[in-house]
């Protein structure tokens, strides 16, 4: 995966974003997730974390292949990650609605 075109309000790439769409989250899985929307649910994730995971979004964008991508959110403060979920799913949703529905 050495796409390098990203969205500039949050910075992945549309390959990211069309797996996303399809279930496929290759930078979070199901553990990091449901740990991610708990603490959101339970209000434990600060505003305060917001700047270092809009950096984080940034600075991911700037990564040439998936691998080099998990690393990183890896080595990221559970804060910061959980923050990056949730602005991963909230631009999946923009997504969707600017796609519009799908006839099949």
């Amino acid at each position: 995966m050495k796409e390098r075109t990203a969205r500039p309000d949050i910075g992945l790439t549309d390959s990211l974003l069309s797996c996303g769409l399809t279930g496929q989250h290759p930078l979070f899985d199901r553990a990091t997730i449901r740990r991610a929307f708990a603490r959101i649910d339970e209000g434990l994730v600060h505003e305060r974390a917001l700047f270092s995971a809009h950096d984080a979004m940034r600075r991911l964008a700037e990564l040439d292949d998936l691998h080099t991508m998990r690393r990183f959110v890896g080595s990221l403060p559970p804060s910061t990650v959980d923050l990056m979920v949730y602005l991963y799913f909230r631009r999946l949703d923009r997504r969707l609605v600017a796609d519009g529905p799908t006839l099949h």
